[in-house]
Protein backbone atom coordinates (compact mmCIF):
# COMPACT_ATOMS: atom_id res chain seq x y z
CA UNK A 1 0.00 0.00 0.00
CA UNK A 2 3.11 2.00 0.47
CA UNK A 3 5.29 3.80 -2.28
CA UNK A 4 8.16 2.42 -0.11
CA UNK A 5 6.70 -0.98 -1.00
CA UNK A 6 6.11 0.17 -4.79
CA UNK A 7 9.37 1.83 -5.43
CA UNK A 8 11.31 -1.09 -3.90
CA UNK A 9 11.02 -4.90 -5.25
CA UNK A 10 13.48 -7.71 -5.32
CA UNK A 11 13.51 -10.86 -7.68
CA UNK A 12 10.29 -12.32 -6.23
CA UNK A 13 10.06 -10.59 -2.76
CA UNK A 14 8.41 -7.02 -2.51
CA UNK A 15 9.18 -5.26 1.05
CA UNK A 16 6.13 -2.81 2.18
CA UNK A 17 5.54 -0.47 4.29
CA UNK A 18 2.48 1.60 4.99
CA UNK A 19 3.40 5.50 5.73
CA UNK A 20 5.82 7.68 3.90
CA UNK A 21 7.88 9.33 6.36
CA UNK A 22 6.80 13.16 6.68
CA UNK A 23 10.29 14.56 5.83
CA UNK A 24 9.68 13.42 2.19
CA UNK A 25 7.33 16.28 1.42
CA UNK A 26 5.69 19.32 2.34
CA UNK A 27 5.17 19.43 5.74
CA UNK A 28 1.72 21.35 5.15
CA UNK A 29 1.16 18.41 2.71
CA UNK A 30 1.60 16.13 5.09
CA UNK A 31 -1.08 17.73 7.29
CA UNK A 32 -3.39 17.83 4.48
CA UNK A 33 -3.15 14.45 4.06
CA UNK A 34 -3.70 13.47 7.76
CA UNK A 35 -6.91 15.87 8.42
CA UNK A 36 -8.31 14.44 5.19
CA UNK A 37 -7.70 11.03 6.09
CA UNK A 38 -9.28 11.24 9.60
CA UNK A 39 -12.36 13.07 8.31
CA UNK A 40 -12.93 10.04 5.86
CA UNK A 41 -12.12 7.55 8.44
CA UNK A 42 -15.10 8.96 10.25
CA UNK A 43 -17.43 9.99 7.68
CA UNK A 44 -16.97 6.66 6.05
CA UNK A 45 -17.29 4.52 9.47
CA UNK A 46 -20.33 6.80 10.74
CA UNK A 47 -22.64 6.72 7.06
CA UNK A 48 -21.60 2.73 6.57
CA UNK A 49 -22.84 1.93 10.11
CA UNK A 50 -25.78 4.08 9.21
CA UNK A 51 -26.71 1.98 6.41
CA UNK A 52 -26.28 -1.90 8.21
CA UNK A 53 -28.46 -0.43 11.11
CA UNK A 54 -31.09 0.80 8.86
CA UNK A 55 -31.26 -2.09 7.33
CA UNK A 56 -31.52 -4.26 10.22
CA UNK A 57 -33.97 -1.96 12.17
CA UNK A 58 -36.35 -1.46 8.65
CA UNK A 59 -38.42 -4.31 7.47
CA UNK A 60 -38.54 -2.30 4.20
CA UNK A 61 -35.30 -2.37 3.18
CA UNK A 62 -34.87 -6.21 3.75
CA UNK A 63 -34.87 -7.07 0.28
CA UNK A 64 -32.46 -9.07 -2.02
CA UNK A 65 -30.87 -6.18 -3.80
CA UNK A 66 -30.21 -4.12 -0.56
CA UNK A 67 -28.46 -7.21 0.71
CA UNK A 68 -25.85 -6.65 -1.39
CA UNK A 69 -25.04 -3.07 -0.60
CA UNK A 70 -25.39 -3.99 2.60
CA UNK A 71 -22.51 -7.00 2.54
CA UNK A 72 -20.70 -3.67 0.71
CA UNK A 73 -21.32 -1.56 3.62
CA UNK A 74 -20.07 -4.09 6.10
CA UNK A 75 -17.17 -4.45 4.23
CA UNK A 76 -16.87 -0.67 3.92
CA UNK A 77 -17.02 -0.94 7.57
CA UNK A 78 -13.68 -2.82 8.12
CA UNK A 79 -12.08 -1.08 6.28
CA UNK A 80 -12.79 2.32 7.78
CA UNK A 81 -13.17 1.11 11.23
CA UNK A 82 -9.71 -1.47 11.12
CA UNK A 83 -7.19 -1.11 8.54
CA UNK A 84 -7.53 3.14 7.71
CA UNK A 85 -7.51 4.26 11.78
CA UNK A 86 -3.99 2.65 11.98
CA UNK A 87 -2.70 3.66 8.85
CA UNK A 88 -3.77 7.07 10.21
CA UNK A 89 -1.70 6.26 13.48
CA UNK A 90 1.08 5.31 11.96
CA UNK A 91 1.53 8.10 9.40
CA UNK A 92 0.52 10.84 12.05
CA UNK A 93 3.38 9.64 14.60
CA UNK A 94 5.54 8.25 12.16
CA UNK A 95 6.51 4.86 13.65
CA UNK A 96 4.00 2.38 13.99
CA UNK A 97 3.41 1.84 18.05
CA UNK A 98 2.03 -1.95 17.79
CA UNK A 99 3.05 -5.64 17.44
CA UNK A 100 3.52 -8.29 14.16
CA UNK A 101 -0.34 -9.23 15.01
CA UNK A 102 -1.99 -5.93 14.74
CA UNK A 103 0.83 -5.42 11.19
CA UNK A 104 -0.80 -8.96 9.98
CA UNK A 105 -4.77 -7.28 11.26
CA UNK A 106 -3.85 -4.17 8.81
CA UNK A 107 -3.13 -5.91 6.16
CA UNK A 108 -5.48 -8.72 5.50
CA UNK A 109 -8.28 -6.08 6.48
CA UNK A 110 -7.39 -4.11 3.50
CA UNK A 111 -7.13 -7.33 1.10
CA UNK A 112 -10.43 -8.43 2.66
CA UNK A 113 -12.23 -5.31 1.67
CA UNK A 114 -10.73 -5.12 -1.94
CA UNK A 115 -11.67 -8.79 -2.78
CA UNK A 116 -15.15 -8.72 -0.92
CA UNK A 117 -16.19 -4.99 -2.54
CA UNK A 118 -15.47 -6.37 -5.78
CA UNK A 119 -16.73 -9.78 -5.15
CA UNK A 120 -20.42 -7.90 -3.90
CA UNK A 121 -20.36 -5.69 -7.17
CA UNK A 122 -19.98 -8.51 -9.01
CA UNK A 123 -22.62 -10.18 -7.70
CA UNK A 124 -25.13 -7.55 -7.82
CA UNK A 125 -24.41 -6.84 -11.52
CA UNK A 126 -24.79 -10.45 -11.86
CA UNK A 127 -28.43 -10.75 -10.10
CA UNK A 128 -29.96 -7.96 -11.81
CA UNK A 129 -29.09 -9.06 -15.29
CA UNK A 130 -30.77 -12.48 -14.31
CA UNK A 131 -33.77 -10.67 -13.19
CA UNK A 132 -34.00 -8.98 -16.65
CA UNK A 133 -33.25 -11.51 -19.10
CA UNK A 134 -34.86 -14.37 -16.88
CA UNK A 135 -37.55 -12.94 -14.66
CA UNK A 136 -39.33 -16.23 -14.76
CA UNK A 137 -35.93 -17.72 -13.33
CA UNK A 138 -35.70 -15.43 -10.68
CA UNK A 139 -38.64 -15.85 -9.10
CA UNK A 140 -37.31 -18.81 -7.60
CA UNK A 141 -33.74 -17.08 -6.31
CA UNK A 142 -35.26 -16.71 -2.17
CA UNK A 143 -33.49 -14.84 0.23
CA UNK A 144 -31.71 -18.17 1.50
CA UNK A 145 -29.89 -18.25 -1.93
CA UNK A 146 -29.07 -14.39 -1.86
CA UNK A 147 -27.23 -15.14 1.86
CA UNK A 148 -25.58 -18.10 0.23
CA UNK A 149 -24.12 -16.72 -2.53
CA UNK A 150 -22.92 -13.59 -0.28
CA UNK A 151 -21.72 -16.26 2.31
CA UNK A 152 -19.52 -17.75 -0.20
CA UNK A 153 -17.96 -14.45 -1.59
CA UNK A 154 -17.03 -13.59 1.91
CA UNK A 155 -15.57 -16.86 2.59
CA UNK A 156 -13.60 -16.94 -0.69
CA UNK A 157 -12.36 -13.02 0.41
CA UNK A 158 -11.35 -14.03 4.00
CA UNK A 159 -9.65 -17.52 2.53
CA UNK A 160 -7.66 -15.30 -0.15
CA UNK A 161 -6.83 -12.03 2.25
CA UNK A 162 -5.22 -15.04 4.78
CA UNK A 163 -2.71 -16.75 2.11
CA UNK A 164 0.08 -14.26 3.24
CA UNK A 165 -0.51 -15.40 6.83
CA UNK A 166 -0.59 -19.25 5.79
CA UNK A 167 2.61 -18.97 4.52
CA UNK A 168 2.54 -17.21 1.05
CA UNK A 169 5.28 -14.38 2.65
CA UNK A 170 8.04 -13.82 4.57
CA UNK A 171 7.00 -13.60 8.32
CA UNK A 172 5.93 -9.51 8.91
CA UNK A 173 8.17 -8.19 11.73
CA UNK A 174 8.07 -4.88 13.56
CA UNK A 175 11.27 -3.25 13.64
CA UNK A 176 12.52 0.60 14.19
CA UNK A 177 8.73 1.22 14.80
CA UNK A 178 7.81 -0.04 11.27
CA UNK A 179 5.96 -2.64 9.90
CA UNK A 180 8.00 -5.05 7.73
CA UNK A 181 5.19 -6.63 6.24
CA UNK A 182 6.44 -9.04 2.92
CA UNK A 183 4.69 -10.19 -0.25
CA UNK A 184 5.18 -12.16 -2.84
CA UNK A 185 5.06 -10.57 -6.22
CA UNK A 186 2.62 -13.77 -7.03
CA UNK A 187 0.34 -12.70 -4.02
CA UNK A 188 0.29 -9.39 -5.33
CA UNK A 189 -0.86 -10.36 -8.71
CA UNK A 190 -3.28 -12.49 -8.26
CA UNK A 191 -5.19 -10.41 -6.08
CA UNK A 192 -5.13 -7.08 -7.83
CA UNK A 193 -5.74 -9.09 -11.16
CA UNK A 194 -8.12 -12.08 -10.13
CA UNK A 195 -9.68 -10.66 -7.28
CA UNK A 196 -10.46 -6.82 -8.70
CA UNK A 197 -9.70 -6.72 -12.01
CA UNK A 198 -11.34 -9.60 -13.76
CA UNK A 199 -14.61 -8.85 -11.77
CA UNK A 200 -14.34 -5.01 -12.68
CA UNK A 201 -14.67 -6.22 -16.19
CA UNK A 202 -17.60 -8.48 -15.78
CA UNK A 203 -19.16 -6.08 -13.98
CA UNK A 204 -19.28 -3.74 -17.36
CA UNK A 205 -19.47 -6.80 -19.21
CA UNK A 206 -22.72 -7.75 -17.05
CA UNK A 207 -24.22 -4.21 -17.25
CA UNK A 208 -23.67 -3.84 -20.94
CA UNK A 209 -25.40 -6.55 -21.29
CA UNK A 210 -28.55 -5.02 -19.43
CA UNK A 211 -28.43 -1.58 -21.04
CA UNK A 212 -28.50 -3.69 -24.04
CA UNK A 213 -31.33 -5.44 -23.49
CA UNK A 214 -33.22 -2.19 -22.21
CA UNK A 215 -32.22 -0.85 -26.08
CA UNK A 216 -34.06 -3.54 -27.28
CA UNK A 217 -36.88 -3.92 -25.42
CA UNK A 218 -37.37 0.03 -26.04
CA UNK A 219 -37.32 -0.42 -30.00
CA UNK A 220 -39.67 -2.90 -29.36
CA UNK A 221 -42.34 -0.67 -27.63
CA UNK A 222 -41.66 2.29 -29.82
CA UNK A 223 -42.51 -0.17 -32.89
CA UNK A 224 -45.66 -0.70 -31.21
CA UNK A 225 -46.89 2.02 -29.63
CA UNK A 226 -47.00 5.80 -30.77
CA UNK A 227 -45.94 7.96 -28.49
CA UNK A 228 -46.19 12.17 -27.88
CA UNK A 229 -43.49 14.44 -26.87
CA UNK A 230 -40.80 12.62 -26.80
CA UNK A 231 -42.43 10.56 -24.21
CA UNK A 232 -39.67 8.12 -22.59
CA UNK A 233 -40.08 4.61 -21.34
CA UNK A 234 -39.28 3.70 -18.24
CA UNK A 235 -39.07 0.58 -16.21
CA UNK A 236 -38.67 0.05 -12.05
CA UNK A 237 -35.63 -2.85 -13.32
CA UNK A 238 -33.95 -1.10 -15.61
CA UNK A 239 -34.04 1.99 -13.60
CA UNK A 240 -32.52 -0.17 -10.72
CA UNK A 241 -29.51 -1.18 -12.84
CA UNK A 242 -29.15 2.28 -13.79
CA UNK A 243 -28.56 3.27 -10.33
CA UNK A 244 -26.69 0.39 -9.24
CA UNK A 245 -24.06 0.73 -12.13
CA UNK A 246 -23.51 4.60 -10.80
CA UNK A 247 -22.60 2.97 -7.63
CA UNK A 248 -20.17 0.41 -9.20
CA UNK A 249 -19.08 2.88 -11.51
CA UNK A 250 -17.64 5.24 -8.78
CA UNK A 251 -15.90 2.39 -6.76
CA UNK A 252 -14.20 1.16 -9.82
CA UNK A 253 -12.97 4.56 -10.76
CA UNK A 254 -12.27 5.51 -7.30
CA UNK A 255 -9.72 1.73 -7.21
CA UNK A 256 -8.55 2.03 -10.49
CA UNK A 257 -5.48 4.64 -10.57
CA UNK A 258 -4.26 2.40 -7.46
CA UNK A 259 -4.52 -0.98 -9.36
CA UNK A 260 -2.80 0.79 -12.38
CA UNK A 261 -0.10 1.99 -10.16
CA UNK A 262 0.76 -1.29 -8.71
CA UNK A 263 0.34 -3.46 -11.79
CA UNK A 264 3.00 -0.55 -13.60
CA UNK A 265 5.58 -0.63 -11.15
CA UNK A 266 5.39 -4.37 -10.72
CA UNK A 267 5.91 -4.56 -14.50
CA UNK A 268 8.95 -2.33 -14.29
CA UNK A 269 6.90 0.10 -16.61
CA UNK A 270 7.08 2.62 -13.86
CA UNK A 271 10.51 3.38 -11.76
CA UNK A 272 9.47 5.02 -9.53
CA UNK A 273 5.86 6.71 -8.41
CA UNK A 274 6.65 9.89 -6.34
CA UNK A 275 5.26 9.97 -2.74
CA UNK A 276 2.23 12.76 -3.20
CA UNK A 277 0.91 10.72 -6.39
CA UNK A 278 0.95 7.78 -4.38
CA UNK A 279 -0.90 8.80 -1.20
CA UNK A 280 -3.44 10.59 -3.39
CA UNK A 281 -4.40 7.27 -5.12
CA UNK A 282 -4.50 5.40 -1.38
CA UNK A 283 -6.86 7.93 -0.18
CA UNK A 284 -9.33 8.21 -3.66
CA UNK A 285 -9.32 4.50 -2.61
CA UNK A 286 -10.31 5.20 0.85
CA UNK A 287 -13.25 8.07 -0.35
CA UNK A 288 -14.72 4.86 -1.75
CA UNK A 289 -15.65 3.97 1.50
CA UNK A 290 -17.34 7.21 2.46
CA UNK A 291 -18.97 7.91 -0.98
CA UNK A 292 -21.12 4.40 -1.02
CA UNK A 293 -23.46 5.39 1.35
CA UNK A 294 -23.91 8.71 0.33
CA UNK A 295 -24.92 7.05 -3.34
CA UNK A 296 -27.48 4.46 -1.50
CA UNK A 297 -29.00 7.85 -0.20
CA UNK A 298 -29.05 9.39 -3.30
CA UNK A 299 -29.61 6.86 -5.63
CA UNK A 300 -31.69 4.23 -3.92
CA UNK A 301 -35.17 5.59 -2.91
CA UNK A 302 -35.61 3.11 -0.08
CA UNK A 303 -32.68 3.70 1.64
CA UNK A 304 -33.75 7.77 0.69
CA UNK A 305 -36.97 8.07 1.59
CA UNK A 306 -35.57 6.01 5.67
CA UNK A 307 -32.45 8.48 5.84
CA UNK A 308 -35.00 11.28 5.50
CA UNK A 309 -37.39 9.90 8.13
CA UNK A 310 -34.48 8.75 10.45
CA UNK A 311 -33.37 12.78 10.00
CA UNK A 312 -36.57 14.29 10.92
CA UNK A 313 -36.87 12.48 13.70
CA UNK A 314 -33.60 13.19 14.91
CA UNK A 315 -34.54 16.79 14.01
CA UNK A 316 -37.34 16.86 16.23
CA UNK A 317 -35.59 14.97 19.45
CA UNK A 318 -32.67 17.89 18.79
CA UNK A 319 -35.29 20.60 18.86
CA UNK A 320 -37.29 19.50 21.71
CA UNK A 321 -34.70 18.67 23.76
CA UNK A 322 -32.71 22.50 23.04
CA UNK A 323 -36.19 23.48 23.76
CA UNK A 324 -36.65 21.61 27.16
CA UNK A 325 -32.73 22.68 27.70
CA UNK A 326 -34.29 26.54 27.49
CA UNK A 327 -37.74 26.19 28.91
CA UNK A 328 -36.49 24.57 32.01
CA UNK A 329 -34.14 27.53 33.55
CA UNK A 330 -37.58 30.27 32.57
CA UNK A 331 -39.52 27.94 34.56
CA UNK A 332 -37.17 27.94 37.44
CA UNK A 333 -36.86 31.85 37.26
CA UNK A 334 -40.64 32.17 36.49
CA UNK A 335 -41.59 29.36 39.46
CA UNK A 336 -39.26 31.36 41.87
CA UNK A 337 -40.71 34.58 41.28
CA UNK A 338 -44.37 33.58 41.56
CA UNK A 339 -43.38 32.19 44.65
CA UNK A 340 -41.75 35.15 46.26
CA UNK A 341 -45.16 37.61 44.77
CA UNK A 342 -47.13 35.09 46.89
CA UNK A 343 -44.87 35.78 49.73
CA UNK A 344 -44.56 39.40 49.29
CA UNK A 345 -48.17 39.44 49.02
CA UNK A 346 -48.97 37.43 52.11
CA UNK A 347 -46.50 39.73 53.46
CA UNK A 348 -48.61 42.86 53.22
CA UNK A 349 -51.73 41.53 54.15
CA UNK A 350 -50.14 40.40 57.32
CA UNK A 351 -49.62 44.31 57.71
CA UNK A 352 -53.02 45.37 57.08
CA UNK A 353 -54.99 46.09 59.90
CA UNK A 354 -57.76 44.02 61.31
CA UNK A 355 -61.09 44.04 59.41
CA UNK A 356 -59.67 45.77 56.72
CA UNK A 357 -57.59 43.31 54.62
CA UNK A 358 -58.71 44.74 51.65
CA UNK A 359 -59.75 47.65 50.04
CA UNK A 360 -63.22 46.35 49.11
CA UNK A 361 -63.60 46.92 53.34
CA UNK A 362 -62.25 50.13 53.59
CA UNK A 363 -64.84 53.02 54.52
CA UNK A 364 -66.46 55.24 51.55
CA UNK A 365 -67.14 58.91 51.49
CA UNK A 366 -70.74 57.66 51.66
CA UNK A 367 -70.86 55.88 54.82
CA UNK A 368 -68.88 58.17 56.46
CA UNK A 369 -71.84 60.78 55.91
Amino acid sequence: MSSEKLNSSSNDKMNSTITVSSDMWHPALDKFYSVFGITICIVGFIANLSVVLAFITHRRLRTKVNAFLVSLAISDLLLTGISMPLELEWHIRSEFIHDAIVCDLLYTTYFLNLTSSSLNLLLLSIYRYLSIAFPFFMKRVSSHHVLLALGASWLYSGITASLPIMGWRRFPTVTHRKCLYSFNKEFILFILTTNWLSPAILVFFFYGLIFRIARIQAIKILKNKILTDHEKIRSPLFKGAKTLAKIATVYLICWFPYVTEVLLVMAGAVAKVPSEVHYLFVFLCYTSAAINPFLYAGLCKDFRQVFRKCAGKASRQLTARFRCLWESPCRFVAARWGGVQKVSKRWRRSRMPRGSSSVYHQPTAASLV
